[in-house]
C-alpha cells in the first residue's frame, strides 16, 4: 500500500496536463491575504506533518478520510489552532487502480446522491472541516455535472470548496459562476513537477505572496508526506517572516467566505 500511494503521487506530478497555472479570479480586497493550505495531512507518510503544525500562522490542513492517520491528524491540528478541511479523494482522467484513492472517492460518473452520500461519510471521518479540496481529480474537475453536484453539497452545508486545479480543463470556475456562487482557485503549487527542493518550495511560496499583492488574495497548496514534507515545512517556517514583510497576511481558508 505505502508503495502504491508513493508511485500514485509521482505519477500525479508528472502527469501531462497537471495544471501549473493561477486562477483568474480578482478578489476585490483592500489588503493582500495568503491562504496556505497543506495537502495529505491523514497519511501514512507522516513526514514533516510536526514541523508543519509548529508553524507561527494559521495554515489550513488538509486531510484524508478514513485512512491511517486521519483521526489522529485532525486531533493535532485542532490542538494547534489551525484550520481542518477534507482533501477529498476525486476521479482522475486517466484510469488508475481503485485502491489508489483510498477508501472511496467521488466518480466521474456519479449521481448527485452519491456525491452527497460520500461527502457526508468523509466529512465524519475528518470532523469539523470547515471546508474540502480536491484529492487527485483531474478527471472530475472536468465534468461540469458532477462538479455542480460537489458545489451544491458545499452551498447546502456552507462549506468552503477550493478548486486545487490538478487539470488545465477543469470547469470549476464556470460552474460556481452558473450557480450564482463564489470560486476559490489554487494559485501556486509549491511543489510542480515533482520538485520538492527547499529552496523550489520558498521560490513558489515568495511568488504566491506576490500574487497577493497583485490580486488582494493568492491560494497556495503544498503538502505533508511524500510530496513534500520536512523541506515544504521548514521553507514554509523559514519565509513566513518575509512574507509578512511584504505587506501580505496570512489566513485561513475559511477566513475568504
Amino acid at each position: 500500500m505505502k508503495k502504491m500511494l508513493s508511485y500514485l503521487c509521482f505519477l500525479l506530478v508528472f502527469l501531462p496536463n497537471f495544471a501549473l497555472f493561477p486562477s483568474n479570479v480578482v478578489y476585490a480586497k483592500s489588503d493582500a491575504k495568503m491562504v496556505i493550505i497543506i495537502d495529505d495531512f491523514g497519511s501514512w507518510d507522516q513526514s514533516g506533518v510536526e514541523t508543519m503544525l509548529s508553524i507561527d500562522a494559521p495554515l489550513t490542513c488538509a486531510v484524508m478520510p478514513c485512512v491511517d492517520n486521519t483521526e489522529k491528524n485532525v486531533e493535532d491540528i485542532k490542538k494547534a489552532n489551525k484550520e481542518v478541511i477534507l482533501h477529498m479523494p476525486m476521479e482522475a482522467f486517466v484510469r488508475l487502480p481503485l485502491n489508489w484513492y483510498g477508501e472511496f472517492f467521488i466518480g466521474n460518473y456519479d449521481s448527485k446522491d452519491a456525491v452527497f452520500q460520500k461527502l457526508d461519510r468523509a466529512l465524519e471521518s475528518v470532523k469539523g472541516a470547515t471546508g474540502f479540496n480536491i484529492h487527485i481529480g483531474s478527471g472530475v474537475c472536468q465534468n461540469r455535472e458532477v462538479v455542480g453536484y460537489i458545489y451544491d453539497y458545499a452551498k447546502a452545508h456552507s462549506l468552503t470548496f477550493v478548486d486545487s486545479r490538478t487539470h488545465i480543463n477543469t470547469v470549476c470556475e464556470q460552474v460556481a459562476a452558473e450557480k450564482g456562487l463564489p470560486y476559490f482557485g489554487r494559485d501556486e503549487f509549491l511543489e510542480p513537477e515533482g520538485n520538492k527542493s527547499y529552496e523550489g518550495v520558498k521560490s513558489h511560496l515568495l511568488n504566491a505572496a506576490k500574487i497577493a499583492k497583485e490580486k488582494g488574495v493568492s491560494i497556495a497548496i503544498g503538502h505533508v508526506g511524500s510530496h513534500g514534507g520536512e523541506n515544504t515545512a521548514r521553507a514554509i517556517k523559514d519565509t513566513i517572516g518575509e512574507i509578512r514583510k511584504m505587506g501580505v497576511e496570512i489566513v485561513p481558508l475559511s477566513s475568504l467566505k
